[in-house]
């Protein structure tokens, strides 16, 4: 019975792996092209979607274009060797859902491309760290931003959230204040925490932080100063936890992400 359960699923396995592969057979034999190619960046503050398609068919006289379901829009001609290239340029957002069409004599032919997300390009990575003074821990937490290579985002300001810390997940943390992290010459930023720190009593805080970049948006802001792509940390960055008699820091590795109204 060991054995005959082991070949059944073995079979299984590779019955999955043939459907697979099938089912990529057959979207390739219904897609209206033989090449796709796309592209994303992130130029003087917009998105841009390099599409590069060759079609399988292409009937005399038919256009080519790139549309988004917002109505932005780009053509696509002909490079010279068959490819339809085109660039399209929109504002920021989570994903684009690109389609291209082929028009000709009033009939449009139409297939959506894979979605594409721009996690990547609106993300930095980041490491907090708490300032050593005089042999002891300062109340100035260090801050080192970096963006992915493909990324041009350019930072404006830092600003630390500081949350009384909630034990329960679920909860929201209560926002106490801000504190802007001042740049440094090393390219760092330093965020002096010294108003709610060092305190007699218990408690423990989390800190948030939020970036906003240099380019200036009219849409998806969740940052106070009304202008700004604003990227902001998923989890706490760093947190204080003060007892009556001792205290406790954390520090390490952090993700900023942009924030996108998707209401």
């Amino acid at each position: 019975m060991t054995n005959l359960n082991s070949q059944l699923n073995e079979v299984r396995y590779d019955l999955s792996d043939e459907i697979g592969s099938l089912r990529q057979d057959l979207d390739a034999q219904i897609s209206l092209f033989s090449t796709v190619e796309t592209n994303l960046g992130y130029e003087n503050g917009m998105l841009t979607l390099n599409v590069a398609v060759v079609p399988k068919e292409l009937s005399t006289g038919e256009t080519a274009s790139i549309s988004l379901t917002t109505g932005e829009n780009a053509a696509l001609t002909d490079d010279g060797s068959g490819r339809l290239t085109g660039v399209l340029i929109c504002s920021p957002r989570e994903s684009l859902e690109p389609v291209v069409s082929l028009t000709a004599g009033g009939l449009t032919r139409r297939e959506t491309l894979p979605t594409l997300w721009t996690d990547e390009l609106f993300s930095m990575n980041g490491v907090s760290h708490w300032l050593m003074e005089e042999g002891t821990t300062s109340n100035v937490l260090s801050l080192v931003l970096s963006a992915p290579e493909n990324s041009a985002l350019q930072v404006e300001t830092v600003t630390v959230e500081v949350r009384s810390a909630i034990l329960d997940p679920a909860a929201q943390a209560s926002l106490l204040g801000t504190v802007e992290a001042i740049p440094q010459p090393d390219g760092s930023y330093r965020a002096d925490l010294s108003r709610y720190l060092g305190r007699e009593g218990g408690y423990e805080y989390e800190f948030w932080l939020t970036l906003v970049t240099t380019h200036d948006f009219d849409l998806w802001l969740s940052a106070d100063t009304g202008e700004g792509l604003t990227l902001r940390s998923d989890q706490p960055v760093a947190d204080y936890r003060q007892g009556e008699t001792t205290s406790n820091r954390s520090e390490g590795d952090f993700t900023l992400r942009a924030q996108f109204d998707l209401s």
